[in-house]
């Protein structure tokens, strides 16, 4: 007599088979690296530390929306200090002069 096969559960059957242990051993382990990542961020203040890049040469001093297509910047590079006025058409450069 031949007995035809079961088809095969999905799960795998009924029986558990990963072991309390191994279970208890993940979520401790889970539990460990969450709490060492909290530790982490508090200590850095939630920064990731960046290697200090040299000084910047261009930095934005103010920029004003003139119109809703326009804006007005006013620029210090190497010294020099430049007013842009950037709009839908381009940018042009309205005033350049050394540092006030």
């Amino acid at each position: 007599m031949i007995l035809a096969a079961a088809p095969a559960r999905l799960g795998g059957g009924a029986a558990l088979d990963v072991s309390l242990t191994r279970i208890v051993v993940a979520l401790l382990l889970c539990l460990t690296l969450a709490v060492l990542a909290v530790v982490l961020v508090r200590r850095g203040g939630g920064r990731l530390t960046l290697p200090i890049r040299a000084e910047r040469r261009i930095a934005v001093i103010e920029s004003r929306r003139i119109s809703p297509h326009a804006d007005l910047c006013l620029l210090r590079c190497d010294g020099q200090e430049y007013v842009i006025l950037s709009s839908a058409a381009g940018q042009q450069v309205l005033r350049q002069g050394p540092v006030a």
